[in-house]
Order: C-alpha cells, then sequence, then structure tokens
C-alpha cells in the first residue's frame, strides 16, 4: 500500500491540512506516526500539513477551526479582520459552546459561550470561513483593541452602515460582564444619537450635552434648495446648526467651497451655521458652549419678536 498516496489524497481533500483522527481514519497509527517523525509537520494540536508546504494566513485560520472543532467560529479581532475592519494578529481567537472542552494554544485562543451555535444569526461564512456576526464581533473585540481606536472604530462601521444600534445593544446585553462596558454602552448610545465621527463624539460629550445647553439633535435632515443635508447637530426649533470639522474633509480648496455652497444653502432656508475644528471642542469646550448658546439665544428671541 502506497501509504504516502493516501495521506496525499486526505491532506488534499483538507486544502493541505488534515487532524489526526481524519488520517486515522484510513491508515494504521503505525504507519502515521513514522509519516509525523519523516514527513509530516503539526500545525497545531492534531494538525498536520506536508513539511515542504508553507502556512499563509488563511491556511492558519483553518488549522485553528481544524484544532478547535466543527463547531466552532473565528471570533473577536480575528473575526473582526474577517469583515475588512481590522488587521490580522496572532493569537487568533474562536468562539465554541460552553460545553464543548478544546484547550487553545500559544496562537489560538478559545472563548467559550452559552448556546453557542456556528450557525446564523449567531455566525455567518465569510471567505469560506465561519465568523461571529458583526455586532458580536464588535461587543467581543471592545477590550482587545487598543484604547484610543475602539470608539473611532464603532462608530465608523455604524457610519458606514454596517451595523445598527440596537443590535449593537442586544449583543452588549449578552455580554454584561465585558471589560470597558459603560464606555461600550456609550458609544452605542452616541450611535443612536446620529454621531458618526469621533470629533463628533467629542463635542457631543463635552460640550453639547452639557446642562447649560438645551438638548440637540443629530444628524438631522433638512431640505435646502432641493438637496437634503445632515446637519451634525441642529436645534430646529432656532433653526440653529453646527458642523464639526475634521482635517480629513475639510482642509482642501475645494472642501472649502463645497462647505460654503452648503451654508449659503442652509442660510437661504433660513438657518445659522456656525463651524467648530476639533482642535476647538479639545481645547476650549466651555468656549464653544458659550458660542452656541449666545447664538440660540440670540435666534430664540429673533424668532419670540417675530
Amino acid at each position: 500500500m502506497d501509504w504516502r498516496a493516501v495521506i496525499g489524497e486526505i491532506l488534499q481533500e483538507g486544502g493541505g491540512l488534515a487532524t489526526r483522527q481524519q488520517l486515522l481514519a484510513r491508515i494504521p497509527k503505525a504507519v502515521l506516526d513514522r509519516h509525523t517523525r519523516r514527513n509530516l509537520v503539526r500545525v497545531l494540536p492534531h494538525v498536520y500539513r506536508w513539511r515542504d508546504t508553507a502556512v499563509d494566513e488563511p491556511t492558519f485560520l483553518r488549522a485553528a477551526l481544524l484544532h478547535v472543532g466543527p463547531r466552532s467560529a473565528l471570533s473577536h479581532t480575528t473575526a473582526l479582520c474577517m469583515w475588512g475592519l481590522w488587521r490580522l494578529e496572532r493569537p487568533v481567537h474562536l468562539v465554541v459552546d460552553q460545553a464543548v472542552r478544546r484547550a487553545g494554544s500559544p496562537d489560538v485562543v478559545v472563548h467559550r459561550r452559552l448556546d453557542f451555535t456556528p450557525e446564523a444569526p449567531q455566525s455567518l461564512e465569510r471567505r469560506g470561513l465561519p465568523v461571529t456576526d458583526l455586532p458580536r464581533t464588535l461587543i467581543d473585540s471592545w477590550p482587545l483593541l487598543p484604547a484610543d481606536e475602539r470608539r473611532p472604530l464603532l462608530l465608523e462601521t455604524a457610519r458606514r452602515g454596517l451595523v445598527i444600534a440596537p443590535r449593537l445593544r442586544s449583543a452588549l446585553d449578552e455580554r454584561s460582564n465585558i471589560a470597558g462596558h459603560r464606555l461600550l454602552a456609550q458609544a452605542i448610545d452616541l450611535i443612536e444619537d446620529g454621531c458618526q465621527s469621533e470629533l463628533e463624539a467629542v463635542g457631543i460629550l463635552d460640550v453639547f450635552r452639557h446642562p447649560s445647553l438645551p438638548r440637540g439633535v443629530g444628524q438631522h435632515r433638512v431640505i435646502a434648495g432641493g438637496v437634503v443635508f445632515r446637519l451634525d447637530r441642529a436645534w430646529p426649533e432656532v433653526k440653529l446648526a453646527v458642523e464639526l470639522d475634521g482635517a480629513r474633509h475639510h482642509t482642501s480648496p475645494e472642501d472649502r467651497r463645497r462647505d460654503l455652497a452648503r451654508d449659503a444653502a442652509l442660510a437661504a432656508a433660513g438657518w445659522v451655521v456656525l463651524r467648530f475644528t476639533y482642535a476647538d471642542v479639545r481645547r476650549d469646550p466651555a468656549k464653544v458652549r458659550a458660542r452656541v448658546l449666545a447664538v440660540y439665544r440670540t435666534r430664540k428671541a429673533q424668532l419670540v419678536a417675530v
């Protein structure tokens, strides 16, 4: 019997990988042990490849899934990478049901979750591999991300329409003991309030939610000159808008022309627009609040007079 050919066939069926159990189903243990010493390399415990083949990152992810078992899915920051929102890092993370007893390894972290299943809606297929759904992935990843990148990533994902606040909140309810729960819940609340960027978040928390200011509306929809605009912050009762200018989209001459045209269209519709930069809200939030409040009071007095 040409056992090497049999092993090659098994590995080919598995895309270059096979578990010890899969190999033992077709070849004797003594034969497998001999080939393990000579021709096979262990990628992870109980997962093998040919010695002369390389293991790229996608192959390693498949090996991790084989190691943990068929009822597993990629999770946490590894799933975040599969969703195209983060870089792939080691160790990789997988999740299984709480009843599964599978140890990890230095390069694989196994998480256990009550009543977990690798099928929808808890998991979906991305690039041919099972991964946790995006709301769960974002919640699970929160404590593993650098602190200064957590909220911006969550806000950007919501801004792109990839996730909505109610589904994030539902996923958070399942992880009530997660590290950083308070700030995570606050970030979800900001999304629900229409916040779409870190600049807006700083403005809302440091300026616009101050008790001295009336409560504004985030991402308020206005039609002016036949064009639909979304205002970063608005007080519709006095037609006052605040736009927060980040460096990424408000620095070029074209950006400036677009902003001026936008402000002119809103002014023609009776709106007053105030613009502030990230530096403004970071360095002197009290001054920004005072400016907004002064204009708000002036507008209110004008409307009463009319």
